[in-house]
This record gives structure tokens, sequence and C-alpha cells, in this order.
């Protein structure tokens, strides 16, 4: 997903607000009003102006340079449970949505030094699209407390960080690798990677009739693990495991 260029403010019935959508149960969850749950105005933004004009919807805002970075005044921002929205109110009416998938990083830092601010690293690609790393084109956005040269109001950067990792909660990112802690398929594991049978045993049972390996599924099973016990009585007890003599598979293991 792209950022999306506004030319309206977002309006307070655009949204439901946190308060009753915690105490109410939605009759639908489809087509809903977005949840939202931070609004703070009056920030302003620094970027580095060269990275700032990279977009369409950024370079509309009106700036000024500080050094190598650009400062944008009179900015609304809008934490919803859809996206993040820039608005900047004055001296044009301009803004960007930004779905958060697009914000690779959000944090809180000192901006030179001294101020509480919060840092976000922002993807100007379609994330959907881009085929190369080198192709992808970065943002590294700070938004800065109301009057943050004079007597800042740093409690709204707190807020803003809080609310933005409960909506980012709420949109996954659909490439997670494995490493997140989700198990994996060990294909070392006897019959991992297909049916045990009569034909192919020796390559997983010893001439004791234990499996080869003791580890299934990245766990150790310890001493034991896979032998083959015999009947000592009982009907039908002329196989291993319940088997009556036929050759047949062994059911998988994992």
């Amino acid at each position: 997903m792209a950022l999306r260029h506004l030319d309206t403010a977002p309006k307070s019935a655009d949204f439901t607000p946190l308060q009753e959508h915690q105490e109410q149960t939605p009759s639908t969850f489809f087509g809903a009003k977005p949840v939202l749950y931070a609004q703070y105005e009056g920030l302003t933004l620094s970027a580095p102006a060269s990275q700032l004009e990279q977009d369409a919807a950024f370079a509309r805002f009106s700036s000024e340079r500080d050094g190598e970075d650009a400062l944008v005044r009179n900015v609304d921002l809008f934490v919803s449970s859809e996206n993040l929205i820039l608005f900047q109110s004055t001296p044009s009416l301009t803004g960007v949505a930004i779905p958060y998938p697009s914000i690779a990083l959000h944090a809180t830092m000192k901006y030179k030094s001294t101020i509480e601010a919060l840092y976000m690293n922002l993807s100007l690609n379609d994330v959907e699209t881009v085929n190369d790393d080198e192709d992808i084109q970065v943002l590294e956005l700070t938004v800065l407390p109301p009057s943050y040269s004079s007597n800042p109001d740093t409690a709204c950067i707190e807020a803003i960080f809080a609310a933005m990792n409960i909506c980012a909660d709420l949109h996954p990112d659909p490439n997670a690798s494995d490493e997140d802690g989700e198990d994996v398929l060990d294909e070392t594991a006897p019959g991992a990677t297909g049916w045990i049978t009569a034909e192919n045993m020796d390559e997983y049972v010893d001439e004791d009739g234990n499996f080869r390996g003791t580890v299934i599924g990245g766990e150790d099973l310890g001493p034991g693990a896979g032998t083959v016990r015999h009947r000592e009585d009982g009907e039908g007890a002329n196989g291993t495991n319940g088997d009556d003599g036929h050759e047949g598979k062994y059911y998988r293991t994992s």
C-alpha cells in the first residue's frame, strides 16, 4: 500500500471515538468507521529536505529550511485504526495518509539531544510492487511537539507513540519471516518428508527397531524415542505396535 495524498482535512465524523468504541459492541465489523486513538494539533515535522521531495504527497507540504533539514509547521496528526494521517492546515490544505505497513520503524527520541520527539522511518514505495532493495525510498521523519522551540508540551509524544503501537499491531506484516518464533517443521525428523513404509524403514530405524534420530520438530525426545515395542500377550499380539504381521505403511511421526 502506497502513501495517499489528502486535500481535505479529516473531520471528527470520519472516526469512531475510542471511548465509544470501547463501551459498545459494533453492529458490524465491515464498513465501520476507523477508531481514532489519538489526535493532536500544532505539531512540527522535521525531515531531510532531499527525502521530503521524493514523495509527491509530502512534497506538497509548505516547509522552511533548517540547514539540511526541512521543517513543516502547523501539522495536525490523527492516529486511527486504519492509518496515520498528517495534515497541514496552513498556509494551504494538504496532507498524507500513511498505511501502517509503510512505517518501518517508530520510536521516541531526543531531538537535538534535548526535546522529546517521535522518530519514524517511512517507506515511500508501494511495498507490494517494489522489486529491489536498491529501489526502496525512505523518509526519516521526526514529529516535534507544539511550541517545541520555546515551551514544548511533550506529553503528546508518549501518547502518540502508545497509540501507534496499538494500531500497528492491527496491521501485522504479511511478509513476516519464520524467525519471529513460529514453529517450523523439521524436515530431518523421521517421516517429515513422506511416509515411512516397509521399503524405506531401514533409512529411519536401526537393527534394534529404534529411530536413528531423536530430534523431532526441534525437540530432543530423550532416550528410547521412537522405540518399537513388541506385545507380550493379548489377542492379535503377533505383530509390533498392533501390526498383524502384514506389510503396510506406518503413520507419520509428525
